[in-house]
């Protein structure tokens, strides 16, 4: 780490014992409290939307709100750590896989709704506990885009050390390693799953046995260097007799 991060990574730290910013991310619907400067009054304007991504990192990180206004969509983006933000309040929690939720933008009415993320009351939700571990030896996961090597130790710890596994995920699965992990999207954003897929061809190929293909060349070449047998000459029958008058 620079001694820019560092700073960042400080200042930081010291606005959000400041104000207080709650956990949030795609999809969930939110309530920026915003302060307005009129002449000498300042005023708080609240503006409701739905966060459709969220981009930067430390104190250049930004949310993008979008709402509908009076039938037409409206967006605003948002620095995290901006001394013009009251608060940000969460108002509903969406269930949603994408970190950008760009597709809003030709969507009207309840094909734009998104569904409320269901949350248990009185039990504890269950935590991911991970896949199990499959046998035979790990595959080098940092060949995937955006896998470094404290990545893959944490996916090694929920049970992927192939890349099998996730050439195979399913949309929920995706979702829950994304949540685990605090990805932000990587899986979808890097096509880990494509990319698995192309490792696993490039790991099988590399596996074919080169004795075992010259053995069948060889096959091939002594198949066609045998002499064709040349067919048996039937034998002619003995004429028959003439019977006597």
């Amino acid at each position: 780490m620079n001694i820019i991060e560092q700073l960042e990574k400080e200042q930081a730290a010291a606005l959000s014992k400041k104000r207080k910013i709650p956990e949030f991310g795609p999809g969930d619907t939110v309530r920026v409290n915003v302060k307005v400067v009129e002449g000498e009054r300042t005023r708080v304007q609240a503006y409701e939307g739905v966060c459709i991504g969220r981009a930067g990192g430390g104190l250049n990180e930004n949310f993008t709100v979008r709402k509908i206004s009076y039938g037409e969509g409206v967006e605003r983006v948002f620095p995290v750590h901006s001394p013009l933000i009251e608060s940000i309040e969460v108002v509903r929690r969406g269930r949603v896989r994408r970190a950008k939720l760009y597709y809003l933008r030709g969507l009207r009415g309840k094909a734009a709704r998104i569904t409320e993320r269901q949350e248990v009351r009185g039990k504890k939700a269950e935590a991911f506990k991970g896949f199990t571990r499959p046998k035979g030896e790990p595959d080098d996961l940092k060949l995937i885009p955006g896998v470094g090597q404290e990545l893959e130790h944490k996916l090694n710890k929920l049970g992927l050390i192939k890349f099998e596994q996730i050439a195979n995920l399913s949309d929920d699965e995706i979702a829950k390693v994304d949540e685990a992990l605090k990805l932000n999207g990587a899986i979808e954003n890097n096509d880990w799953v494509a990319k698995s897929v192309e490792l696993m061809a490039e790991t099988t190929a590399d596996e074919v046995p080169a004795q075992d293909e010259e053995e069948t060349e060889g096959d091939d070449a002594a198949a066609e260097a045998k002499p064709a047998k040349a067919p048996k000459a039937k034998e002619a029958k003995p004429a028959k007799k003439p019977k006597k008058g």
